[in-house]
């Protein structure tokens, strides 16, 4: 009788070392799939063609659905595209895995874009919060206070955020505008 359970038992290790190896292997091939369609994604992005990086997109989310960082790519593709409710929702479920500057800097903008500027304000002193030491922080923010009228204050938002870079043409072109509203409706606090 001990025979017959040391076969059962045998054969069960055997099954379940084979069920094991299946997975292993299933999960090496996903891994080198999910890298293939990253390294596509990332090309197709770098030439701008958004309508195949979307689907490159969809397939990653098939293999792996809490894929962060996905739905922050998909949000700055959208916002290029000039989508910016669809950026501004992909950056928020991003958001619910991964919490995190760039992706606070891009919804910030998707919903200034929106005209929801206490939303992008909030969203804007979140940056900063997270990384005070980061240019696009002061700039969004800068840009939401632009919005509101509120001109003295943006412009030392802009000011800040070119004490921490020196190339970015968009501070220079945001503080312009500052500048002209300050001109046209008096400094206002």
């Amino acid at each position: 009788m001990t025979g017959i359970w040391q076969v059962i038992l045998y054969a069960l290790v055997i099954v379940g070392s084979l069920i094991t190896g299946f997975y292993l292997i299933l999960a090496v091939i996903r891994g080198f799939q999910l890298q293939v369609l990253e390294i596509q994604l990332r090309r197709q992005v770098a030439l701008k063609n958004f309508s195949l990086a979307l689907a490159t997109i969809q397939k990653i989310f098939r293999l792996n659905p809490s894929h962060a960082d996905l739905y922050f790519q998909r949000a700055r593709i959208y916002a290029a595209l000039g989508d910016f409710v669809s950026a501004e929702a992909d950056y928020t479920a991003g958001l619910r895995f991964i919490r995190n500057a760039p992706a606070y800097a891009g919804r910030a903008a998707a919903r200034l874009a929106l005209g929801r500027l206490d939303e992008a304000l909030v969203d804007a002193n979140h940056v900063i919060a997270s990384s005070r030491g980061w240019w696009r922080g002061y700039y969004e923010r800068g840009k939401v206070y632009n919005a509101l009228g509120h001109f003295q204050i943006a412009l030392e938002d802009f000011d800040h955020a070119l004490t921490l870079t020196h190339s970015q043409p968009e501070i220079e072109v945001a503080l312009n505008e500052a500048v002209a509203g300050i001109k046209e409706k008096g400094p206002q606090k």
